[in-house]
């Protein structure tokens, strides 16, 4: 007998799947939006968790490549792009956070020390995985086609020749000077590697002098490494040199342990981009948070230039939903990604058809859920003014039977400035003033809200439109939503029979709706498990249920654009710590945030924020925004901070008079003297 098992079980896959698992569920669609990953010079790759970044970046590895050629796949960059060899470290695998948790030297030091300590461990790491990546593509590629289209020759002399010319250079600082052949460079360099994390992990009393002696520049004896490997004909002139360093965020969380720690081993990374090395490339994987404020180098006062010392790709604004829906490049992703885990599953497929269509089906219309919403008393739809005429009132009634969200906004439409005349002028036929397009299109998703609400019921949320819409582009939130969905159909079907034809189910709107409210509240309650998220877990709750306070309160329907707010800039850059909050929000995925092209007359520039989309479902919110969000000023906006307890009065105010005092001074100092 068959088992239903759930396709979406596994949320992560980028670090914790071997390259042949790999092959089979990685997304080709998002590659052709990233390719200066795979072109010279330095990359910065953003994104929030799980959105694909070390996907991405895991294409430059060569084991991945191998198992690309061991199952015939086409490998999914251009082949233009192809003559590249990969290496790296990833900064949470490798151990290198446990950096800066013990002085190597003195204590007092330790602020100034450790970081050159950080970047020779990360010189060592990286020069050993170059090698060990060339060696692979060597060695473990059958077909040996690989080193033939890269240019790779490892012939034994060509690599002592190598490693006696590189040994001498003076990047080591004589700590390589003994070495005789290739066997020996290696293994000295990997027992250093080892050194270091026994000592880091207190299996050693003290760092050996040898290496306290012979610390190296940042990225210098990887240029030199690079350098030679072409020299001696290892790799031909044309080979490219990417390395990947993922998981810059883990340095940003340093600084929580030891106070301007991870900022110090930052600034090594600047420095590593700041040198603008024609021998390599350097490709950044980092959260959005992590990557903010000035990028200072090392031991300098200069800054890191975007597009001169490197370019930026972020995921999060390649798969956020467009105005213009039609370039999306979100739903062909998900898609692809939802197929590939069908396809390793035991579910019997039509592969011809949209299988995510197929599961999750399409929407209903809105009259369709609002007949849901009122299965029985349909006349709750509608309420009634003391004034209004009976005539009016009867035909609300009447209409509420056959077509309940009609005449909701029939009501809707008499409480509007302007239409109240409607009440003594009961229209006889359809279509009525209420149905002129973009006026209904705009309160459809508010209208049902409080129709659900009228009768307390709870929306539901379904179809792969919603699925789609509700993930945000984010690929993460797509695949949780697939797996509690799944999660709530095995529940619900785990008294029926399962015989060994084990067919791909096609999930009604109910177990879709439960899986969604489950995955909403998971990702409510997770906010708190970030850094600053508590008190950015209060703000999200007061602006949330704010915000369903104001669409369900909303009788007349005038404002439907009540699931966001808007700010000019100049309000949001008043006050730097608030801010800050709200960048942080947007970095972290709490909320999201854009360009506000303002339709009203006023012409300062606004920017606007809107609660991620699967926060939705918690609230009771729409996720789309068909109209004009909240217009706040910066008062408000403390007000909303105070009341939700995210910052308190005390907190604003000295922030405020602080700012007072700067604008004071600054006038002061800009009053001439009176001989001037």
């Amino acid at each position: 007998m068959a088992v239903r098992v759930n396709p979406f079980h596994e949320l992560y896959v980028g670090e914790s799947i071997g390259p042949d698992k790999f092959v089979n569920l990685f997304s080709s669609v998002i590659v052709e939006h990233a390719l200066s990953l795979f072109q010279p010079g330095n990359v910065i790759l953003k994104g929030l968790p799980g959105t694909g970044k070390s996907m991405l970046l895991n294409l430059l590895k060569p084991s991945v490549r191998i198992a690309y050629a061991r199952s015939n796949e086409e490998f999914p960059i251009p082949k233009e792009f192809r003559n590249f060899i990969g290496a790296g470290i990833n900064l949470k695998r490798s151990g290198i956070s446990d950096f800066g948790q013990r002085p190597i030297e003195s204590e007092a030091d330790n602020l100034v020390t450790s970081p050159i300590y950080f970047g020779d461990f990360l010189n060592y790491w990286v020069v050993t995985d170059i090698l060990a990546s060339i060696n692979k593509l060597v060695e473990d590629d059958e077909s040996k086609l690989i080193a033939k289209e890269i240019g790779i020759n490892l012939a034994e002399s060509k690599l002592n020749k190598f490693a006696c010319a590189f040994s001498k250079m003076d990047c080591w600082h004589g700590y390589m000077s003994d070495i005789t052949n290739y066997a020996e460079f290696k293994d000295k360099i990997n027992n250093r590697i080892t050194t270091y994390r026994d000592f880091l992990n207190y299996n050693l009393a003290s760092l050996p002098d040898d290496i306290k002696n012979t610390k190296t520049l940042i990225g210098e004896p990887v240029t030199r490494c690079v350098s030679l490997l072409r020299e001696h004909g290892i790799i031909d002139n044309e080979v490219k040199v990417y390395i990947r360093i993922d998981q810059y965020e883990e340095l940003a969380w340093l600084d929580d342990s030891i106070l301007n720690i991870g900022t110090s081993y930052q600034q090594i990374i600047h420095k590593l981009l700041g040198m603008r090395d024609e021998n390599v490339s350097y490709r950044i994987g980092t959260r959005h948070f992590a990557w903010t404020g000035d990028k200072i180098m090392y031991g300098t006062t200069a800054r890191l230039e975007k597009k001169r010392n490197f370019t930026e790709i972020s995921i999060d604004n390649v798969l956020r939903r467009p105005e213009n829906k039609r370039t999306w490049v979100f739903p062909k992703f998900a898609d692809d990604i939802f197929a590939r885990r069908i396809r390793l599953s035991t579910y019997k497929y039509d592969a011809r058809i949209d299988l995510a269509n197929y599961v999750f089906g399409k929407n209903m219309s809105p009259l369709e859920q609002a007949l849901k919403y009122l299965p029985n008393e349909r006349e709750k739809a509608v309420r009634f003014e003391e004034h209004w005429p009976q005539k009016w009132c009867d035909f609300l009634r009447e209409l509420s039977k056959s077509d309940p969200l009609s005449a909701r906004l029939g009501e809707a439409w008499a409480r509007q400035q302007g239409k109240e005349d409607i009440v003594n002028n009961v229209p006889s036929s359809k279509p009525y003033p209420w149905d002129k397009v973009w006026w209904r299109k705009e309160r459809i998703e508010q209208a049902l809200i409080q129709i659900a609400s009228r009768n307390s019921q709870q929306l539901y949320w379904y179809g792969k439109d919603d699925i789609l819409g509700l993930s945000g582009g984010n690929i993460l939130i797509f695949l949780s939503l697939c797996q509690h969905i799944w999660d709530v159909w095995i529940r619900d079907n785990r008294n029926n029979y399962v015989d060994d034809n084990l067919s791909l189910p096609q999930i009604n709107y109910v177990v879709q709706s439960v899986g969604v409210r489950e995955t909403s509240n998971d990702w409510y309650e997770d906010i708190a498990d970030e850094k600053g998220g508590k008190e950015r877990k209060l703000f999200v709750s007061y602006i949330g249920t704010t915000f369903y306070n104001k669409l369900v309160d909303d009788k007349s329907m005038s404002y439907p654009g009540n699931n966001g707010f808007s700010l000019t800039v100049k309000d949001w850059e008043k006050n730097p710590k608030v801010a800050q909050f709200l960048n942080d929000a947007t970095d972290y995925g709490d909320l999201y945030d854009g360009p506000h092209t303002s339709k009203s007359k006023e012409k300062n520039p606004r920017h606007k924020w809107y609660l991620n989309p699967i926060l939705s479902p918690y609230f009771k919110i729409p996720y789309s925004h068909t109209k004009e969000p909240i217009y706040l000023d910066y008062r408000t906006l403390n007000d909303w901070l105070v009341k939700s307890l995210a910052m308190s009065e005390d907190e604003l105010e000295v922030l405020t008079k602080r700012k007072r005092v700067e604008k004071n001074n600054k006038s002061q100092s800009s009053i001439p003297f009176p001989n001037e």
